[in-house]
């Protein structure tokens, strides 16, 4: 080897080294998620399932995502009672629709109710660091919302799945997502470790003489998840629910960390109703969203910074029993 190659080798290697550190640096700065939220607001939704809010709708989606997509309708919305930007999803919009009509048939209604006003709006309140701002850009309600740029503004905060938009009822839109008789597919339990695996820095902190709850960790997708389980608790009613604990299954073995999870579903929907029916000790099959499980998050928050894993619970959209 030439003296000059071999005496280049180490620069060459810290070069690399240093290199590779940079990249990781700046990958987990982009990936990187915080919020901050007021500590009366989670509270308020300890065991609840949905939060109902007065709200406008701000740059509302001009149509449905195709089935491939999810099927949803997003609903960018503005509150005094959730002071981040935020979006409501209206769950089978590219399906629930009278034959004949576009993919723009639940904006054109949703514009129609809502234009120039403050309406009612209730859905399933999900925190999930799934749309946070880049860089090292932080969420919180101590600072003024800024004006949406379009239907998918950046977001941890979702009303989703979407029960009511003023006089407009979507308690049937809650169901299994599908179109012209395909099913959209979620993520299985192979997907599901890693999540459970995930780790959230949280603290209690005081912004304007009001606590609030800090929520550090990365971005993290997975929304949509069809999964197996075995019923591992008796269906407990909630005001707006019905909640239960799962085991969720890899065929016959229970997947690593996944040990009585909770799962909910929304009053007046078709899964609230076969939830209530379930027995301990059952198999079934479900697809759901997956949002933070608040009531751990709070139990586990203090004056100074913990990190815990991250707490997570599924909204039921279908549950039906399997061999």
């Amino acid at each position: 080897m030439p003296w000059w190659l071999a005496r280049s080798r180490p620069l060459v290697a810290r070069f690399i080294s240093l290199s590779l550190a940079t990249l990781l640096i700046l990958v987990s700065r982009a990936l990187a998620a915080e919020l901050q939220l007021r500590e009366s607001v989670l509270e308020g939704q300890r065991d609840r399932v949905t939060m109902t809010i007065t709200a406008v709708v701000d740059h509302l989606g001009d149509r449905a995502h195709p089935l491939s997509e999810d099927c949803d309708l997003h609903v960018p919305l503005r509150s005094r009672e959730i002071r981040v930007p935020f979006i409501g999803e209206l769950k089978n919009a590219c399906s629930e629709k009278p034959a004949g009509t576009t993919q723009a048939f639940w904006s054109d209604r949703i514009y129609e109710e809502t234009h120039g006003l403050a309406v009612s709006v209730t859905g399933a309140f999900r925190i999930w660091l799934e749309h946070p701002p880049t860089g090292t850009a932080v969420q919180t309600e101590g600072a003024r919302v800024p004006w949406y740029g379009s239907s998918n503004p950046d977001h941890q905060v979702e009303l989703h799945p979407l029960v009511r938009v003023g006089s407009l009822d979507f308690s049937s839109h809650i169901k299994r997502i599908q179109d012209a008789g395909n099913s959209f597919a979620g993520y299985g339990p192979a997907q599901l470790s890693p999540i459970l695996s995930k780790k959230l820095t949280i603290q209690r902190i005081t912004v304007q003489g009001e606590p609030y709850v800090r929520i550090k960790g990365t971005k993290t997708g997975n929304n949509h998840w069809d999964l197996r389980a075995r019923i591992a608790s008796a269906p407990e009613a909630l005001a707006d629910g019905t909640r239960v604990r799962l085991d969720i299954l890899n065929g016959n073995q229970v997947v690593s960390g996944a040990l009585g999870l909770l799962a909910v579903s929304v009053a007046g929907t078709v899964a609230d109703t076969r939830l209530q029916a379930v027995a301990s000790g059952e198999i079934v099959r479900f697809q759901a969203l997956i949002r933070m499980q608040l009531a751990a998050l709070l139990d586990q928050v203090g004056p100074g910074e913990r990190q815990i894993s991250l707490p997570v619970e599924f909204v039921l959209l279908d549950v039906e029993t399997s061999p």
